[in-house]
């Protein structure tokens, strides 16, 4: 082996003080891999690692990582073998690759990503997303990235029209459509923004995001049946995080209070009290709607849960769903909760009183749940 030249030596030093940061363990094993049994010279093989189609899954660090180490086995292997290398300059501050002088899409595209997650790096990332693109105008997953690193810079149009490109050549595409319906959104396109977050339901009925933005357009256009529908989809498979209690919220105030918040012990617990009160229905599925409230308990034994059943002019009706309700909660749980769980039950209309509404809203049948401490000296002691 023929000895380093000086520029050589120093490109190593140079790559050596890069900032490689929380890159996984098993990337080298990953290389590594992809070497056959006759081993091919290293440079080989980190081509042909980089040369083929992958799917979109990178992380930013990930892919920067890679891009770092594929970059360094080209300079490295530079006297064993002679390839046309695919970077350029390198500064005292790290590495800088010029987008133009990388002629394989999948590396431009893996800098790209790993520069985007810097945000001095913005623009310099924007750079090689579109030379990714240049290069290969018809690859829906650099259209995406591409029109993210327009919308990192800011250039809202330009976003758009990445999204379009990609979508031509992937019509069925969710994440492209759903980042066309936030850029609509954003712009204030309502009609444009729902036809994109509607052709994601058609495509992905349960996605969360297009079903939560849906029910802020049909708000704003003053879609009330087209909005409560929404609220009502999301909530089905959502009951955590601030969106979700936005949403019962929402529903609450056109008076539908088919989902309701309920405050047990240090959590709220949204629950679908239509499921709850339809006897009609499976009971594992009803029990599933009190899992949340059956698990807050087991976590805290001096927690006992109050159960209130409102029924309008049929009491022993209102006594059986509250003693159901108990049932339910008691065969969900692993210990023992007959003697946390108390009842009360009422042949009249539940009352609701929401703030500046004085006539409130009455519901015929109802459900509330509350919590409170067990005390210690609520305890009977034996003498």
């Amino acid at each position: 082996m023929e000895s380093r030249t000086s520029k050589e030596q120093e490109v190593i030093e140079r790559l050596q003080k890069l900032p490689l940061k929380d890159v996984p363990a098993d990337l080298t094993d990953l290389v590594m891999s992809r070497i056959t049994p006759r081993k091919p010279s290293m440079i080989s093989s980190v081509w042909d690692f980089i040369s083929k189609s992958y799917s979109v899954s990178f992380r930013p660090i990930y892919a920067f990582g890679i891009a770092l180490l594929v970059c360094g086995a080209f300079y490295l292997g530079s006297n064993l073998q002679k390839v046309p290398l695919q970077v350029a300059d390198i500064s005292m501050n790290g590495m800088q690759i010029k987008p133009g002088a990388l002629d394989n899409p999948e590396s431009a595209f893996l800098v790209g990503r790993g520069l985007l997650q810097e945000n001095s790096s913005k623009e310099q990332a924007l750079a090689f997303l579109q030379r990714a693109s240049g290069l290969e105008p018809k690859n829906p997953e650099f259209a995406y990235w591409e029109g993210v690193g327009h919308w990192a810079n800011g250039d809202k149009e330009r976003e758009r029209l990445s999204y379009l490109r990609g979508l031509e050549a992937a019509p069925k595409s969710v994440p492209l459509l759903i980042n066309l319906g936030h850029n609509y959104l954003d712009a204030k396109n309502y009609r444009e923004a729902l036809d994109a977050y509607q052709a994601v339901l058609s495509l992905s009925p349960n996605d969360p995001v297009a079903h939560y933005n849906s029910g802020l357009i049909f708000r704003v256009l003053g879609m009330i049946p087209e909005e409560i529908g929404s609220w009502r989809t999301f909530l089905q498979d959502n009951r955590g995080g601030a969106k979700s209690f936005r949403a019962v919220q929402r529903l609450n105030g056109y008076d539908d209070f088919s989902f309701r918040t309920y405050l047990v012990g240090p959590r709220k617990v949204i629950v679908n009290q239509q499921v709850l009160l339809d006897e009609s229905l499976p009971e594992d599925l009803r029990r599933t709607e009190l899992e949340a409230i059956s698990a807050i308990l087991e976590q805290d034994k001096h927690l006992s849960l109050e159960v209130i059943a409102f029924v309008e002019n049929d009491l022993e009706a209102a006594k059986q769903r509250a003693l159901e309700i108990k049932s339910m909660i008691v065969k969900n749980s692993k210990v023992d909760m007959q003697n946390r769980v108390k009842l009360s039950w009422f042949d009249t209309p539940e009352t609701i009183k929401r703030r500046g509404d004085e006539s409130g809203a009455e519901l015929s049948e109802s459900l509330l749940f509350f919590s409170r401490q067990i005390n210690e000296k609520d305890k009977e002691v034996s003498i």
